[in-house]
């Protein structure tokens, strides 16, 4: 019984740093994953912001181009 003591009490010394290293590396997934969780956040906000600058924008030469569409006609039949 002793020597079957001894068996289990040696195993358990070889997995200790084994379970250690896992723990560790699993912390620095779960670090990593928070990392591309928030470059998505930020790459989320700057696509918005992108296609709201496009739509005022796009609006802006739209107006623009209703505005002076008249004037526009008459330059490219004068020539």
């Amino acid at each position: 019984m002793q020597r079957q003591d001894l068996n289990h009490n040696n195993a358990e010394m070889t997995m200790e740093p084994r379970v250690a290293e896992l723990q560790s590396h699993l912390k620095d997934i779960r670090q990593d994953m928070e990392d591309v969780r928030s470059e998505v956040r930020s790459i989320k906000h700057r696509l918005a912001y992108c296609a709201g600058g496009t739509a005022v924008l796009l609006g802006v030469l739209g107006w623009i181009a209703n505005s002076r569409f008249d004037q526009l006609v008459t330059l490219l039949l004068a020539h």
